[in-house]
């Protein structure tokens, strides 16, 4: 029983760290991108391997990498990210005839942009693929294995709202959550998940 508790305490050390990493990383703004590819990409090592506590020196190896190749892209999908926004606070603060209509085709590109965006952290930590490629295969996942892409935005959007509830969550609920995300991903789409993904 103690050997249980304190290996449960173990990984929520690991998941604690791992959060405040990414946190630390996310800071300057403009490397959110590569920053939550770096967590993707060492809660991938995790699920198929046993828990790295050497994450410091692990992060910021990975993060070097991530941001070299993915920091343009990153900036890129910031953008369209804030004109979402933009586009919210235009439709709620302004009246015209047509407003319910842009608002469900606004929700519409959320949930797409949003599920394009956890698809391709966990295509892009799952497969040596060119840039074009992931972003290409994150939008045919996302339209087409639309209960995965459900499910994944569901995760992510419960624990904003449970992170809301209760603050003090957010210094271990972003690692949780990619962990739960990418799980999610691989174990509903096993056959091709998996398919390539030694070749990583």
């Amino acid at each position: 029983m103690r050997d249980k508790i304190q290996r449960i305490l173990e990984i929520l050390t690991a998941f604690f760290f791992l959060n405040m990493l990414w946190i630390i990383f996310c800071l300057p703004i403009i490397t959110i991108f590569p920053s939550t590819m770096t967590m993707f990409s060492i809660v991938r090592r995790w699920k198929q391997n046993e828990i790295d506590y050497d994450l410091a020196k692990l992060f910021f190896s990975e993060f070097k990498e991530n941001a070299r190749k993915y920091f343009l892209l990153g900036v890129v999908w910031l953008i369209f990210g804030i004109l979402l926004i933009i586009d919210y606070f235009f439709i709620i603060t302004i009246q015209f005839e047509a407003r319910n209509l842009l608002f469900g085709l606004l929700f519409l590109g959320t949930f797409i942009y949003l599920g394009m965006s956890l698809f391709i952290f966990g295509i892009a930590v799952n497969f040596d693929l060119p840039k074009k490629a992931i972003i290409k295969n994150a939008f045919l996942y996302t339209i087409g294995k639309l209960g995965t892409t459900v499910l994944t935005v569901m995760i992510l959007v419960s624990m904003v709202i449970i992170c809301y509830i209760v603050p003090y969550l957010l210094w271990i609920i972003g690692s949780i959550t990619a962990f739960f995300i990418y799980t999610t991903m691989s174990n509903m789409n096993r056959a091709t998940w998996e398919k390539d993904s030694s070749q990583k």
